[in-house]
């Protein structure tokens, strides 16, 4: 009798050992690829992150939303290097901005050190809810590295107007970070146009008001036409070297960027 208890306590105890060792081999399973998920996001966003997942940011005030930034570095010798940045004029008034009105500081970009430049916003009346794109162009030799990020500080003068009084000027400060990629360096210009005037076009979900020049990666894009009041929607015309349009015919289409462009919506009255 006491022989049987002695197997069965045997048994008892070799079948808690085997459920032990089965329960650490499915967690050592679990921590293993609790690591492996770990260690991709940490190589996805970390600092060895390819530059296909790092994007730039740009901050100037809750009223100003930055929406992009761009550092586009030159191709041809003696060319400059081309800071924009788009943001959007939620201050619920119009914005009239004159001069030399732009100013960005970068380090190491253009020549070693700290480098300041000037540049304009367009367009130079921008009504409320209107986008803004503000360029400069910084000279010299000394382009960043492929794959790098440039901080830069940058300051924006304005006047407020409402109606035919304007009163200024005033300044709002910011802050963007840029990441130098391939397709960074092979921007091309799209010109935006409205017939009339007081149109917009919508470029993959972002509105442009006529006579902005938008800096853009060679690719596709979806194009939206808002006609003014009164109007609706007539066809486009495109104007490129290279680049093409899907349809001219359709309020929303899509265009295949590779060239410098011009872009208009033309409206006929309702």
């Amino acid at each position: 009798m006491r022989g049987k208890r002695d197997t069965l306590r045997l048994k008892k105890r070799s079948l808690g050992l085997q459920s032990a060792v089965e329960m650490l081999s499915v967690y050592s399973w679990a921590i293993i690829l609790i690591a492996m998920v770990v260690a991709m996001v940490f190589a996805l966003s970390g600092p060895f992150a390819p530059a296909q997942y790092l994007g730039s940011s740009c901050n100037i005030q809750p009223l100003m939303l930055c929406l992009h930034s761009y550092l586009a570095p030159y191709i041809n010798s003696g060319e400059p290097i081309k800071f924009s940045l788009i943001f959007v004029n939620n201050m619920g008034v119009t914005l009239n901005f004159t001069g030399q009105h732009f100013n960005v500081t970068m380090n190491n970009v253009g020549q070693k050190g700290e480098t300041n430049s000037t540049g304009s916003c367009l367009p130079l009346i921008a009504h409320a809810g209107t986008e803004v794109i503000c360029t400069a162009y910084v000279y010299g030799s000394v382009e960043p590295p492929m794959y790098s990020s440039v901080s830069s500080a940058f300051s924006i003068g304005y006047y407020v107007c409402k109606g035919s009084s304007c009163s200024g000027p005033y300044t709002s400060t910011g802050s963007s970070i840029q990441t130098i990629s391939p397709g960074s360096a092979q921007l091309v210009n799209l010109s935006v146009y409205t017939s009339p005037d007081n149109g917009r076009v919508v470029i993959n979900g972002i509105g442009y008001s006529s006579g902005i020049i938008v800096p853009l990666e060679k690719q596709n894009y979806t194009i939206y036409a808002v006609p003014p009041n009164g109007y609706q929607f007539n066809n486009w015309i495109f104007s490129s070297a290279s680049s093409s349009i899907a349809n001219a015919n359709d309020i929303q289409t899509t265009i295949s960027l590779s060239s410098n462009s011009v872009l208009t919506a033309n409206f006929i009255k309702s």
